[in-house]
């Protein structure tokens, strides 16, 4: 990964990075939030509330924690562009110190939009990676303006009640319960080592917590809910076997084979007729 960094008072505040393909890695919002804008490529990201993706010219807003980001492999290009705008809260006080702003009170809107995307934001960002390909032509001042002008923006768009909640609760950070965030996360491609890394937890904790909340070990619970839901959509849908291994967490459809024939017996694909079988015959 190559990065330029734009800083403002010693912390970063604007960053370019570039990331060959594929690449896969955790990361840690601990103190700060971002706005994460893909310029080239496509982004995927697994933190505690699930996976979401976004495309080439959209962008999304992380708050504070644990992430796997994972920029996938693409025939058209050899890699990925993203720019970041960094929340670090003093920041945001120190900058906005003088003004009267109301966006950090809270909203009735209570999710944050999962992606972002217009002609104004990808006008800011293009004039921003001028001043990243040049940092000696900004200053904190001229820094200061244009990271209002992103949060002016913003505000103004499609989605300004669930971002003035973002906002707000960068003044009152709040964990998602231990369940919530396995159950989130029960279907995505992540390892037991991922999971305990968005979950804020050593691998050993994790899997203290995970046998005593649970009653199971997480590899073995973790499957067995996999396999149940991979076998219930085997059974009810039409949806190619290949696509549902992926839906459930099986990124290898030989492996995903292999487990659900050791767990019920027969093949998926014998799997599917039998059942469909069972349904006609009871609905006759």
């Amino acid at each position: 990964m190559t990065d330029i960094t734009i800083r403002y008072k010693d912390k970063p505040l604007f960053q370019r990075a570039e990331f060959s393909l594929p690449t896969r890695y955790t990361s840690n919002l601990q103190d700060y939030s971002c706005f994460f804008y893909i310029n080239k490529g496509s982004y995927q990201t697994i933190e505690a509330n699930g996976i979401f993706k976004v495309g080439e010219k959209e962008a999304l807003l992380k708050k504070c924690g644990n992430y796997i980001s994972y920029f996938p492999s693409s025939e058209e290009q050899v890699y990925a562009e993203a720019i970041a705008v960094y929340f670090h809260t003093d920041i945001i006080k120190s900058i906005y110190s003088n003004e009267m702003v109301d966006f950090f009170n809270k909203s009735k809107e209570r999710s944050t939009p999962k992606k972002l995307a217009n002609e104004l934001i990808e006008k800011y960002v293009n004039n921003l990676i001028v001043y990243l390909d040049n940092p000696s032509l900004i200053d904190e001042e001229l820094a200061a303006l244009k990271f209002k002008e992103l949060i002016l923006i913003l505000m103004k768009s499609q989605h300004s009640d669930s971002i003035q909640t973002f906002f707000a609760d960068l003044f009152n950070y709040q964990e998602l319960e231990f369940k919530t965030i396995i159950e989130n996360n029960i279907f995505n491609d992540i390892s037991i080592e991922e999971l305990a890394f968005i979950c804020h937890k050593s691998l050993s904790s994790f899997k203290r917590l995970f046998k005593a909340t649970f009653n199971e070990t997480p590899a073995r619970y973790i499957k067995r809910r996999r396999l149940e839901h991979a076998a219930q959509l085997i059974s009810t849908s039409a949806e190619n076997i290949s696509h549902i291994a992926c839906d459930c967490g099986f990124n290898d459809p030989t492996t995903f084979s292999a487990v659900f024939s050791n767990q019920f017996g027969v093949s998926p694909t014998t799997y599917r007729h039998q059942n469909r079988k069972d349904l006609t015959q009871k609905g006759k």
